[in-house]
């Protein structure tokens, strides 16, 4: 039988051959992406690699703090299919914050701040920042984190700054915690809360004078958490002010301290108010911390 012969239109072929081309390209992009990552699995992890903790070795405080500060550096990236170099966004801030919190220099802090700042600055970075903040400690910590506070303090960033500051601060920030997180209602969770707590936990007196004022009442949270001994009577007597409210006395009545649990159930009869008995770890207990 003689052989037949086929011609393949041009159109057909240009397509075929586009679709070849295509094939590899993806092929490509795919070896690219492995390669990538693989890459950044070597240097971020691995017993027989170098730790971050060697990264920037011979670098200045200003070197790392403007590779911490490059945008290029600091903020998340996509990975770019013609090659792999962006990887290294957010992982060279995270190291460069890293270096600077082992470093202790406080000439690091306002970079450290400004990254914790920007909404921009890559996860990795961003919590890599926060630790180093805390690691170099000292009065230029606690001075930003007063600004920061003072400046923009509703903002879950400026929470986190504000429970950092009950660990490095005193008694001496006990008002600019107590002011700046008055928008919260006293038994809600909150990193004033949090930082009053810690700060005032060994005593509690210096916060007594703040339920003295309907708009500090809040206080009344922290002070439950603490469970200072002698405090109840303090604790109770914005009852008799007719200052309490619903979630106030809800609030005493799941403390698990007797006198103000009495104090609100009073106020609820007095008032013709109902209050409701939580569900175990739905309020703040005495003492809890």
């Amino acid at each position: 039988m003689a052989a037949r012969m086929v011609q393949v239109p041009v159109g057909e072929d240009r397509f075929r051959n586009d679709g070849v081309i295509r094939a590899r390209r993806r092929l490509r992009r795919a070896l690219v992406v492995v390669v990538a990552a693989l890459l950044v699995g070597s240097c971020s992890g691995g017993d027989d690699q170098s730790t971050s903790t060697s990264w920037g070795e011979g670098m200045t405080v200003s070197e790392l703090a403007a590779v911490l500060t490059d945008p290029a550096a600091a903020t998340d990236c996509e990975l770019d299919p013609s090659g792999f170099p962006e990887m290294a966004c957010g992982f060279q801030a995270r190291d460069a914050a890293e270096a600077l919190g082992e470093r202790g220099d406080p000439a690091a802090v306002p970079a450290l701040l400004a990254a914790v700042q920007d909404p921009e600055t890559y996860n990795e970075a961003s919590e890599a920042s926060w630790e180093a903040l805390e690691a170099i400690g000292g009065p230029e910590v606690v001075d930003g984190l007063v600004v920061w506070i003072t400046s923009d303090p509703e903002t879950l960033e400026a929470e986190r700054a504000a429970r950092m500051l009950g660990r490095l601060g005193g008694v001496e920030h006990n008002q600019l915690l107590v002011e700046n997180g008055d928008s919260y209602f006293g038994c809600m969770g909150s990193g004033y809360s949090d930082a009053l707590v810690m700060i005032n936990k060994a005593d509690a007196t210096p916060l007594l004078v703040y339920l003295e004022s309907f708009d500090t009442l809040w206080v009344y949270g922290p002070l439950i958490r603490i469970g200072g001994p002698g405090t109840e009577e303090a604790l109770v007597a914005p009852f008799a002010k007719g200052w309490a409210s619903v979630e106030m006395a809800e609030c005493f009545l799941n403390s698990g301290n007797p006198t103000l649990e009495q104090a609100a159930e009073e106020w609820a009869a007095a008032h013709g108010q109902s209050i409701t008995v939580l569900p175990g770890g739905g309020s703040p207990q005495w003492g809890s911390g």
